[in-house]
């Protein structure tokens, strides 16, 4: 707390008026106003002439209270409390750093209700209901939608918020997009190529089972099942729990 702070509060504490505080120490009220409101700073002759008038310590109003108790201290007891005050600004810096991460998190619209399947498919519709997640990155996009499975790893994890960025058609062949397939009922993330009697969805996880087959075998969509292209993954990302630093 600065001077200007526990002059303020122990005057009000007493119930003075700036006025009649500057008459106790002989001085004017327009000079005690420049010392409260930080205009000015009062010299260490004024600052003693406050300390009597309020009943305190010289030390408690430039805030070197705890020097004259440091002194008396045994070396012992000394560096114990160094130790303590060392701790204690180390935690009062983790602390500031945890408010500074939870205050620059972005929130990100993350349907509730629908998954992106990067398996075998979940279902997909256009009412959507949304929650809040946090991430520390700013993307441009449209909706947010969980990820299911893992045929997409090792760039897509199970778990992870899929950001997606609307639009119809890949912009290549091969590009990440959610697909639903609406006849079905199920949603996919997977790598899209536009075919000419349908959209062919391919997995990035090569992994084979016991016999030798690839576990996310390729999925092809037919243009008489209505798949759709809901967009593109720009990004995907593990939420960060904001809670969590409250």
């Amino acid at each position: 707390m600065n001077i200007q702070k526990r002059l303020k509060k122990l005057r009000l504490e007493q119930g003075l008026t700036q006025k009649e505080l500057a008459n106790k120490i002989g001085k004017s009220y327009q000079i005690y106003q420049t010392w409260e409101n930080g205009s000015r700073n009062p010299k260490d002759e004024n600052l003693r002439q406050l300390a009597d008038a309020l009943n305190v310590s010289f030390e408690y109003l430039t805030d070197t209270e705890i020097l004259p108790i440091y002194q008396k201290l045994s070396d012992d007891n000394k560096q114990q409390t160094i130790n303590y005050a060392e701790d204690r600004l180390k935690s009062q810096k983790e602390q500031e750093n945890i408010i500074h991460f939870r205050n620059s998190l972005i929130p990100y619209k993350q349907a509730t209700e629908q998954a992106l399947s990067a398996g075998l498919g979940e279902g997909y519709t256009d009412n959507i209901e949304t929650c809040t997640v946090y991430w520390d990155k700013q993307v441009n996009y449209d909706i947010g939608i969980p990820i299911k499975g893992d045929s997409m790893e090792p760039e897509f994890h199970y778990g992870q918020t899929a950001l997606i960025k609307y639009q119809s058609s890949p912009d290549y062949d091969g590009q990440v997009c959610a697909v639903d397939n609406v006849s079905m009922g199920n949603a996919f993330i997977k790598c899209v190529t536009v075919e000419e009697d349908g959209l062919l969805l391919q997995s990035l996880n090569i992994e084979e089972d016991q016999n030798g087959e690839r576990k996310f075998p390729d999925i092809k969509l037919y243009w008489d099942e209505n798949p759709r292209i809901i967009g593109k993954v720009v990004a995907a990302f593990t939420p960060i729990e904001r809670d969590f630093f409250i």
